[in-house]
């Protein structure tokens, strides 16, 4: 029974994905840890991410932001090498519930200037009041995003911060978060196997898994279009706000 129910949280997860570009970690792990314990369901969240993070980065090649995706790349591998060996050390309690109340406080600040901003008549996004980030803000949320996904499996609200500062939206949005998220599941999964964190006694829902994330994820390519851009925005604060909440109660209650 505990097969099914994970294979329709990998649909969901996937299809939330190919829609927004992130989420599938938010709705995951705390399915699978139901079953499993913390440490196999970021591996195996992080293993199979790796396929929809290719799908998108096919979907929206075109509007990668080639410096970004490598000052991203170069500052976050060291992190994901440094996530991926602590996570068989560190209590992960403290760290979740810290990242928790930072993603908790960013999605409640978003979501208040949405909703106090005026509607724009058209779907467009102001980038007239648009932020540049300095350099050092950018490499230390680099290495964050790359450390934290691989500790934890739900590192997306850094990279989100990172992307909403410097510009990116809707298809530039997915389209970088999927590039950056491809290489480090990638780099992450030799470290994974060599540190042998992989819980075998889920092998054969790991492999079924995979045509269900590929068409669920092909269903959210479908619907994206038909999302406004300011919509979109909306969305993602939201799903980020879910997340911190889920994020908090986590450390706080299943943690006891």
């Amino acid at each position: 029974m505990s097969e099914y129910i994970i294979l329709l949280a990998v649909f969901i997860s996937s299809f939330i994905y190919g829609l927004i570009g992130f989420g599938d970690a938010l709705i995951l792990i705390p399915i699978l840890t139901l079953f499993i314990n913390i440490q196999s369901a970021v591996v195996l969240v992080n293993l199979w991410g790796v396929v929809p993070s290719i799908l998108n980065l096919i979907q929206y090649f075109k509007f990668i932001d080639k410096k970004f995706f490598i000052r991203g790349i170069l500052t976050g591998i060291p992190g994901v090498i440094v996530g991926t060996f602590l996570i068989v050390i560190l209590p992960l309690r403290w760290i979740e519930l810290t990242l928790g109340l930072f993603v908790l406080v960013y999605s409640i600040l978003k979501i208040v200037k949405y909703r106090n901003k005026k509607k724009p008549k058209e779907d467009i996004i102001d980038k007239s009041n648009e932020q540049h980030l300095p350099n050092s803000v950018l490499v230390v949320g680099g290495f964050s995003y790359g450390f934290f996904g691989a500790l934890i499996g739900a590192a997306g609200p850094i990279n989100i911060a990172l992307l909403e500062n410097t510009g990116h939206y809707r298809e530039e949005f997915i389209g970088n978060f999927a590039a950056i998220s491809t290489v480090f599941g990638l780099i992450r999964i030799p470290l994974y196997l060599t540190q042998q964190l992989f819980p075998t006694e889920y092998l054969l829902v790991f492999f079924v898994a995979f045509p269900v994330i590929f068409i669920a994820t092909k269903i959210g390519h479908f619907i994206n279009p038909k999302i406004k851009v300011n919509s979109f925005q909306l969305i993602i604060h939201i799903m980020l706000f879910i997340s911190s909440i889920r994020t908090i109660l986590q450390t706080t209650i299943f943690y006891e």
